[in-house]
């Protein structure tokens, strides 16, 4: 199954018509949020998920998209998304981001900071700019490493790293590329 956004007329799709539902689609998945992180099923704690939901996409709907239905619309083309891929992509993300915390701890709680930053320059065969987009925003989302530049034209990320004297730059390029090849199941 494949989920589309982009400027469609086919049902389930993201368009500029059925934008005034998109805040209630934003509560619903924030209310899905609160029960699943505080793992209460209560009334009271409910009543106060649902509550605050509604106060936030209430709040931020209105700062992030103001007059959305004067402004004119450019629509990019279409994502897809393979929905088995997203089952194994987002928990093994969660896991790299976990991962890459410890480390991060790590190196900050040692006695004797020894760090040694720098750039790497990794390629990357991703074929869309906005599937290059999100691995560089996900690389930046991981702790410990930051996408300083990308290079769209040439599908080249660079990639700063908070200690390459544990992780030489081959080691770099090949956690980029692990999440690169998860990135192509689910989105390419």
């Amino acid at each position: 199954m494949v989920l589309r956004f982009g400027s469609n007329s086919r049902k389930g799709v993201l368009t500029l018509s059925n934008l005034k539902r998109a805040p209630i689609v934003l509560s619903i998945l924030l209310f899905l949020f609160w029960i699943l992180f505080t793992g209460r099923l209560e009334w009271p704690s409910l009543a106060l998920g649902l509550a605050i939901s509604i106060i936030v996409t209430s709040l931020t709907w209105r700062i992030f998209l103001p007059s959305i239905h004067e402004a004119p619309v450019h629509v990019a083309p279409p994502l897809h998304f393979r929905l088995r891929e997203a089952a194994v992509f987002f928990p093994l993300y969660a896991w790299d981001i976990l991962k890459a915390t410890a480390q991060v701890a790590f190196l900050a709680l040692s006695p004797k900071i020894r760090l040694m930053p720098g750039i790497v320059k990794v390629e990357t065969g991703l074929k869309s700019k906005t599937t290059l987009v999100i691995l560089a925003n996900q690389i930046t989302l991981t702790p410990g490493t930051l996408t300083v530049d990308v290079d769209a034209a040439h599908h080249h990320l660079f990639v700063h790293s908070l200690n390459l004297r544990t992780l030489d730059e081959c080691t770099v390029c090949e956690e980029v590329g692990q999440l690169e090849e998860r990135l192509r199941r689910l989105m390419e």
